[in-house]
């Protein structure tokens, strides 16, 4: 059965790997992996990606397959870590809807470490619990490696929260004996870390005076468990009908949290893995800056699951069970439908900083094909520039990034900066150019712009002649002539 799902996780995603074009994300793993190991991000996933490409070369279907294998193991690896802690009947519902997950579907088909992540995570909490229980250092030994690997993928650094759950964890399920072996081997993992040290505070140091993050709510907690259940794709309705179906769930976990003595404290690290680390980016956020992410605690997600296997199994009411169960799974069959369909019908609060992906390529061929001596291209949003530069066919074209004075960049939430390839659009009037290609949108795939670029094409329009004005799907391309 589990090489039935492993299969099946298989095929659904093989299915429209390489469909959509590369965005911003997918694009600079391309740009890290050339030098993997000089950048503040963890080194391991972009040194894999740069392997990769000098065997199989770079498209979108080439580029996205390591996701797609690291998720797909992922599969066995749950099933496996549910059986150890519970039962094969746990590990199999867990293994089920991450097979199903739109959620893990969406960076199993994304260029970027989530889905390495995610099975580090899991195989890290299943040597760990072996080691506790075996009592065997040859467990502990693969239980430092994998967590030093994990440490070492995760761009978001959410292995630091799940080492600090696990070490907390260890007073529960633990003999006395074997504390000064764990000890141990958190020493190693620790000095292992601190190797990169200086790579983490610099990053953290760098968000704290400006990132995209929102602060997050209370209502924050709850999107996430909805983009935990269903992705990001389906409509409100949906997501609070998953509401509905895990709260009858976990009033049954809670249930046996209650009764199970057997069971008391393997919930316990259930739960504590699941919840803890969305308390404790809520509280740091809160108190500090924000650094909550839905996608980084995609590696916190299999254990919930876990949990609602463990609610699945626990129901004794055969009839209750199966139509829990059907309703369920139409819910995630619907939800990868919608993942399929590209659609993303609620609003951007419940998938901070996540977007659909946009057609880049076409926009880019159109102007390549009608580009002349003399014309110039300018980006009014962070988001297509560096994926111009890499569909390119002239790689010599420069393009330029503009801004209007005092004008805040949305990525970084500071002030624009003039520098290389960066220009006020005041200083225009000294660049020689007949004709300005300005291409201009928002993150989100909408019809809108984000305010630099309304106010870009705004001064332009004052001081040039307009030409041309196109919509792609989201991208606006706009052709000013100087006068």
């Amino acid at each position: 059965m589990v090489l039935a799902i492993s299969i099946t996780a298989l095929a659904l995603r093989l299915y429209h790997l390489g469909a959509n074009d590369l965005w911003y994300d997918e694009v600079y793993s391309v740009l890290i992996s050339r030098d993997s190991f000089s950048i503040w991000n963890p080194p391991i996933y972009f040194a894999v990606l740069h392997y990769w490409i000098k065997l199989f070369g770079v498209s979108e279907f080439s580029l996205r397959f390591p996701s797609l294998i690291f998720s797909v193991l992922s599969i066995p690896f749950v099933f496996l870590l549910g059986k150890t802690v519970f039962n094969r009947r746990v590990g199999f519902y867990a293994s089920v809807i991450m097979c199903l997950s739109s959620f893990h579907l969406w960076y199993a088909q994304e260029a970027r470490p989530y889905s390495l992540s995610v099975l580090l995570s899991i195989m890290s909490t299943y040597y760990l619990y072996r080691f506790l229980k075996e009592e065997r250092i040859g467990l502990g030994i693969v239980y430092a490696l994998v967590s030093v690997f994990g440490l070492y993928s995760d761009v978001s650094h959410y292995h630091l929260f799940l080492l600090l759950i696990q070490l907390f964890s260890v007073a529960i399920l633990t003999k006395r004996r074997n504390y000064l072996k764990l000890f141990l081997i958190f020493c190693a993992i620790s000095l292992v870390f601190a190797l990169r040290l200086e790579y983490f505070i610099s990053k953290l140091a760098y968000i704290k005076n400006g990132f995209w993050i929102p602060s997050p709510s209370l209502k924050s907690l709850l999107f996430t468990l909805e983009n935990f259940n269903l992705g990001y794709n389906v409509s409100i309705w949906l997501y609070w009908f998953s509401d509905f179906l895990v709260l009858i769930i976990f009033g049954f976990v809670f249930l046996a949290l209650w009764k199970e003595k057997e069971n008391r404290r393997r919930l316990i690290f259930m739960l504590l893995l699941a919840f803890l680390p969305l308390g404790l980016a809520y509280g740091f956020s809160k108190i500090f800056f924000s650094v909550y992410l839905d996608r980084a605690f995609i590696v916190f997600s299999p254990y919930y699951y876990l949990l609602i296997g463990f609610g699945l199994n626990y129901l004794k009411n055969k009839w209750l069970k199966m139509a829990i169960l059907f309703a369920c799974l139409v819910a995630l069959f619907i939800s990868l439908s919608s993942y399929y369909r590209n659609l993303m019908p609620v609003g951007p609060d419940h998938h901070s900083g996540v977007t659909l992906k946009k057609s880049f390529k076409p926009v880019l061929r159109f102007i390549e094909d009608n580009f002349q001596p003399g014309d110039r291209i300018m980006h009014t949003n962070s988001s297509p520039r560096e994926i111009f530069g890499f569909y390119s066919r002239n790689k010599e074209v420069r393009q330029d990034f503009l801004f209007t004075s005092k004008m805040v960049d949305s990525d970084w939430n500071r002030p624009y900066r003039q520098g290389l390839g960066v220009l006020n659009v005041d200083d225009l009037d000294y660049v020689n150019f007949r004709r300005i290609w300005v291409v201009s949108c928002d993150w989100q795939r909408g019809e809108k712009l984000d305010k630099n670029s309304e106010a870009v094409n705004s001064e332009m329009r004052r001081k040039y002649k307009l030409d041309l004005s196109l919509e792609f799907d989201g991208l606006w391309i706009y052709r000013y002539l100087k006068i």
